[in-house]
């Protein structure tokens, strides 16, 4: 069963409410980001939050004048509360189940993008030491979270 597309994702222990931007994959194969440093991004070749799956959602961290949308990201535990408001006005509620970081370039995709009998939400962002050279963070961190059942 397909659910409608996400336009707004909402984090309320961490005051995350935005506009979802869609994205596919950047010349390098890898999921693109949000053009706008305070949306998020839903990687839309992929499964939709609330179908079973895994559904993505990217954001960045910070930008070169201070925090970006997930900038606290970090601060989420098992337990807490994420919201994804899709086309068709209904909000779906999602409860983190566990984070991990990741080496950039090892982290683990069919995790993170693979299918799954469950309906999740991965929400992912970079962290860790800043490269100036190539412009990107060492590491992913990753928040998985599953669709609540009440």
């Amino acid at each position: 069963m397909e659910t409608a597309a996400p336009v707004r994702l909402r984090i309320p222990k961490i005051g995350v409410d935005t506009t979802v931007e869609w994205v596919g994959s950047n010349e390098q194969g890898q999921m693109g980001v949000p053009v706008n440093y305070g949306n998020v991004a839903w990687f839309e070749p992929g499964t939709s939050p609330g179908t079973p799956g895994n559904a993505v959602v990217a954001g960045h961290l910070d930008s070169e004048t201070g925090p970006a949308v997930f900038f606290k990201l970090e601060d989420l535990n098992p337990g807490d509360e994420v919201f994804v408001v899709n086309q068709d006005g209904e909000e779906l509620r999602f409860v983190v189940t566990e984070k991990a970081s990741y080496p950039a370039d090892d982290a683990p995709l069919d995790q993170i993008f693979g299918n799954s009998v469950k309906s999740r939400l991965n929400l992912i962002t970079c962290e860790g030491i800043f490269d100036r050279s190539s412009r990107s963070y060492d590491r992913r961190l990753v928040v998985y979270t599953e669709l609540a059942t009440t």
